[in-house]
């Protein structure tokens, strides 16, 4: 079922328990571009996209901090959007696929980062050190150093050919599974391991909802429904 507001199907004040699981899309209007797409960033650099597996490190450090460095930079200087700030005002859980830290800047306190985050850096020696950190204390050198060792150290994002931290894993089922209402926000929620946060909540008892600028194809039978229009104008509207 399509519908035009949140608030027709989902009354801010009918729900206490609300999670929100988010994608590229709730970022876009802070200037982050999505990666898939005709202007994503994979699409427009497949060079770009090759660089981001991991079997190359370390070979491709200097392309993971372009990216993921700058990614967040852009973040930090443009803040959370006011869909990020719906969500926190609304007092949501937030489980997401982007790395911006935006929904921390925007207030919210729990929030699951399952493919990890940009603000933070490893250690690319993790057998024998293992930091991780801040980004900003391992980029005090150029190119940017592991404060613990001297080692080069990456941002702390997940890359193609890794494993999502299990722990993160755990926190968003819980999540999913403990709410009276679930939200998928600027992403289709299609790919795992998001496919399954939604028949979760669902099986649980949540009602369901997702919030898609660009549907694609039948509404996915997890959700009892679908608002199609900008996450920003939305989330705004029915937070209010």
């Amino acid at each position: 079922m399509d519908v035009k507001t949140l608030a027709e199907v989902a009354p801010r004040d009918r729900f206490t328990r609300i999670c929100a699981l988010t994608g590229a899309g709730i970022s876009v209007a802070a200037g982050l571009g999505t990666f898939r797409g005709p202007d994503g960033l994979w699409t427009m650099s497949p060079k770009m996209e090759r660089a981001m597996h991991v079997h190359l490190l370390p070979g491709n450090v200097d392309a993971l901090w372009t990216v993921w460095g700058g990614m967040h930079d852009v973040a930090v200087r443009s803040g959370p959007t006011p869909a990020h700030k719906a969500l926190a005002a609304a007092g949501a859980t937030v489980i997401t696929q982007n790395v911006d830290e935006l929904h921390q800047a925007a207030g919210s306190v729990d929030v699951v980062e399952i493919h990890g985050s940009a603000g933070q850096a490893r250690c690319l020696d993790e057998d024998f050190c293992g930091w991780t950190g801040p980004a900003a204390e391992a980029k005090r050198t150029d190119p940017p150093q592991c404060p613990q060792c001297g080692e080069p150290a990456r941002p702390a994002v997940v890359l193609f050919g890794e494993m999502l931290d299990p722990v993160a894993l755990g926190a968003a089922r819980q999540l999913a599974s403990e709410c009276d209402m679930f939200l998928a926000v600027g992403t289709s929620g299609r790919v795992a391991p998001a496919s399954w946060l939604a028949p979760t909540a669902r099986a649980a008892g949540a009602y369901c909802v997702n919030v898609d600028l660009y549907p694609d194809g039948e509404l996915d039978p997890a959700f009892h429904a679908r608002v199609v229009g900008d996450a920003q104008d939305v989330l705004t509207e029915w937070a209010r």
